[in-house]
């Protein structure tokens, strides 16, 4: 299916708001836990997963709030910055500049997929 159909289908827009509020919260969760994520480790994996999971964060965000292009940019960075300043006060947790651009670039790359599928609103 194309990406274009599959941000327009209703089933996506009815839930896009409260997946993106659940899955916010696994973030959350994931970001300020003791032990981290379990998925698989090697090179990059914390890189790629930050990237991964704002991309998601991104193109749900805009289902559930029909706002796309630097809205969306400025909205996850937001997030992940708060992601990284709470970090910084854990003391099992280490703050990072490098985990903070990888959101961006998750980020950013909503934002292009949803230009590229000509849905980008805002």
């Amino acid at each position: 299916m194309k990406l274009q159909t599959l941000l327009r289908h209703l089933t996506f827009l009815r839930y896009a708001k409260p997946l993106f509020w659940m899955a916010l919260a696994v973030v959350f969760y994931f970001a300020f836990s003791p032990k981290g994520d379990p998925l698989p480790h090697f090179l990059f994996a914390d890189k790629l997963k930050h990237a991964a999971a704002f991309t998601v964060l991104g193109l749900l965000f805009w289902g559930g709030y029909r706002r796309g292009g630097w809205v969306l940019v400025g909205w996850m960075a937001t997030v992940g910055l708060f992601i990284e300043v709470v970090q910084g006060f854990l003391p099992y947790r280490d703050a990072s500049g490098w985990d903070l651009l990888a959101d961006l670039a998750g980020a950013s790359a909503a934002a292009y997929l949803l230009r590229r599928a000509s849905l980008d609103i805002g």
